[in-house]
C-alpha cells in the first residue's frame, strides 16, 4: 500500500512539474513564445531554422506533437498553412491555431501570387499582435494569463524602442536601394522606407536564379551603384556563388532564427545587414 501511495505521489508531481506544451511553426515565433512566457512553458518549433517554412512536411512525430500542444502559433497568410491542412484537420486535432499575420491591426503587403507572409520582419507588426498573442496563451494556460499580458506589454515596449534605434541606424544612406536574392525582406524594407530595386528569386518555391533574374540583378546593380546583395542566411549556399559570379559582396540576414537568441536580436541583426548593404 505505502509502495502504490509513493508511486501514485511521484506521478503526481511528476505531472504538475510538466510545463505545458505550445508549439511555434518557424523559430522567430518560438524566439517570441519564449520571451512571453518566461520559463514558464515547453516550447517546440517544427520547421528548422535552415528549411523553407514554404514547402515543409511535418513529420509524424510533429503530428503527435501537435495533438499534445495548448496552442500553435503560426505565421498564417500563406507560409506555413500545411499545419492546419496536413496537421490538425486531418488528424482531427482540437489544438488551437493562433495566426500572427492576421493580429498585426495592419494589412498584408501583396505579390503577384497573393499575399507577402513574412510579416514578422516587421517589429511594429509583430507588436501590434502581442496583446491578441498574449490573451490566446492565457486561455491555453489560465495560470500563467497575467504573466503573459505583463510580458507582452514589456515586449512590445522594448520592440517599440528597438524601431526607434532602428530608424537611427539606417538614416544615412549612400545607396539608393537594396538588390534581394530572394524575397522575404519586403516588410522590413516597406517599414523603414528602403527601396528593393531587384529581386532575383522572387517566387519562394524556386530553388535556383534564372540566367536572365542574374543579367537584370547585374544591370541594375551597375546602374544604381549597388555594391551587394541581400540574402536570407538559410540560401547562403546560393547566394555566396552568385554574388561573386555578379561581382557584388552577399550580405547575409538571419531572416529565420539560425543564430538568434532573441527575438528582438533577430530584427536588429536584419537592421544591421541593411545598413551595410546601404553603405
Amino acid at each position: 500500500m505505502r509502495r502504490a501511495l509513493a508511486f501514485a505521489l511521484f506521478a503526481l508531481m511528476a505531472a504538475l512539474a510538466q510545463k505545458p506544451v505550445v508549439v511555434a511553426t518557424i523559430q522567430p515565433y518560438g524566439l517570441l513564445l519564449r520571451e512571453l512566457a518566461g520559463g514558464r512553458l515547453e516550447v517546440a518549433v517544427l520547421v528548422p531554422p535552415s528549411a523553407n517554412p514554404h514547402v515543409y512536411e511535418p513529420t509524424p512525430a510533429q503530428v503527435r506533437q501537435v495533438a499534445g500542444a495548448r496552442l500553435v502559433v503560426a505565421n498564417g497568410a500563406g507560409l506555413d498553412g500545411w499545419v492546419v491542412d496536413k496537421v490538425v484537420r486531418p488528424n482531427a486535432l482540437g489544438t488551437p491555431v493562433f495566426s500572427v499575420a492576421e493580429h498585426t491591426g495592419e494589412p498584408l503587403l501583396t505579390t503577384p501570387t497573393g499575399p507577402d507572409p513574412h510579416v514578422w520582419l516587421d517589429p511594429l507588426r509583430v507588436a501590434g499582435a502581442l496583446s491578441a498573442l498574449a490573451e490566446a496563451l492565457a486561455q491555453a494556460d489560465p495560470q500563467g494569463a497575467a504573466l503573459y499580458r505583463t510580458r507582452a506589454v514589456r515586449l512590445r515596449a522594448e520592440l517599440e524602442r528597438l524601431d526607434q534605434e532602428m530608424r537611427g541606424l539606417l538614416a544615412e544612406r549612400k545607396r539608393p536601394g537594396v538588390i534581394t536574392l530572394r524575397n522575404p525582406f519586403r516588410y522590413f524594407a516597406a517599414r523603414y522606407g528602403v527601396p528593393i530595386l531587384y529581386t532575383i528569386v522572387p517566387n519562394p518555391e524556386a530553388p535556383e536564379a534564372t540566367a536572365k533574374a542574374a543579367a537584370e540583378a547585374k544591370k541594375v546593380a551597375q546602374e544604381k551603384g549597388i555594391r551587394h546583395v541581400l540574402a536570407p542566411l538559410a540560401a547562403k549556399g546560393q547566394a555566396l556563388p552568385l554574388a561573386q559570379n555578379l561581382g557584388l559582396e552577399a550580405i547575409l540576414a538571419d531572416v529565420l532564427g539560425e543564430e538568434a537568441k532573441t527575438y528582438p536580436e533577430l530584427v536588429r541583426k536584419v537592421a544591421e545587414a541593411f545598413a551595410q548593404a546601404l553603405r
